[in-house]
């Protein structure tokens, strides 16, 4: 675990706002959280997590809300009902980080335009993706294919998967890289290995200011579509 709080880390010790809000989508633990956190200087901290264990885990380190949910919609209004201190009367968010969770939610396309509608002006999006992107999605004690399949390889180099990332995904929803980095992802182990380590893409993203919200939508939707029909 501590290469990825390192690198990630250091990234929003760099970028990311002296005050406002940091919400973190799928925090696991609330390690890397925590480590967002103090480098950030944020006046709070707002974590989503779907597993109750990993929430216990987040209330005891402090945060100043814990939404236990597998989706984001209504973590604006959450926020707002807690009286998060310094959140925006618009229920934005200064930061977002969303690390190691898009290869594994079952509509990742619809995730990054939703994330994108909750960064305020100049806010910023920290995406850490394992590249080649294998997704699956936990359905109990199986795996099973996401609802919509996202045009990239599952084989190949990093740096083919990276670009290709950015290419027909982020763009396409409506993003602006500002950073790129390569950094180690140590994830459990199995019977075979006590841990993998994986390489990462880092990508430190805005919201293109430009791009057409009706546009990005019905790309979401057509996402949506093409994998329910894939799936069968």
């Amino acid at each position: 675990v501590g290469a990825d709080v390192g690198a990630e880390g250091e990234v929003t010790t760099q970028l990311a706002p002296s005050r406002g809000v940091l919400l973190d989508v799928g925090a696991g633990e609330g390690e890397v959280t925590t480590q967002l956190a103090r480098g950030g200087s944020f006046a709070s901290v707002v974590a989503t997590e779907a597993s109750p264990p990993m929430c216990r885990a987040l209330r005891a380190k402090g945060f100043d809300l814990v939404v236990q949910s597998t989706t984001i919609d209504d973590v604006s209004a959450l926020a707002r009902d807690a009286n998060v201190r310094d959140l925006r009367p618009d229920g934005k968010f200064e930061c977002v980080s969303l690390l190691n969770v898009l290869d594994r939610c079952d509509a990742p396309f619809t995730l990054l335009t939703q994330l994108r509608s909750l960064l305020a002006p100049g806010g910023t999006l920290v995406l850490a993706v394992v590249i080649p992107f294998r997704p699956f999605v936990e359905d109990g004690k199986t795996h099973r294919p996401p609802r919509e399949r996202l045009p990239l390889p599952t084989n190949g180099t990093w740096e083919d998967g990276a670009s290709r990332l950015w290419r027909e995904v982020l763009k396409p929803a409506g993003f602006t890289v500002k950073r790129l980095a390569r950094t180690p992802y140590i994830c459990e182990g199995d019977q075979r290995n006590a841990a993998y380590v994986l390489d990462d893409a880092v990508f430190v993203l805005s919201a293109d200011e430009g791009a057409d919200e009706g546009v990005l939508k019905t790309k979401a939707t057509c996402e949506g579509a093409d994998g329910g029909a894939d799936g069968g």
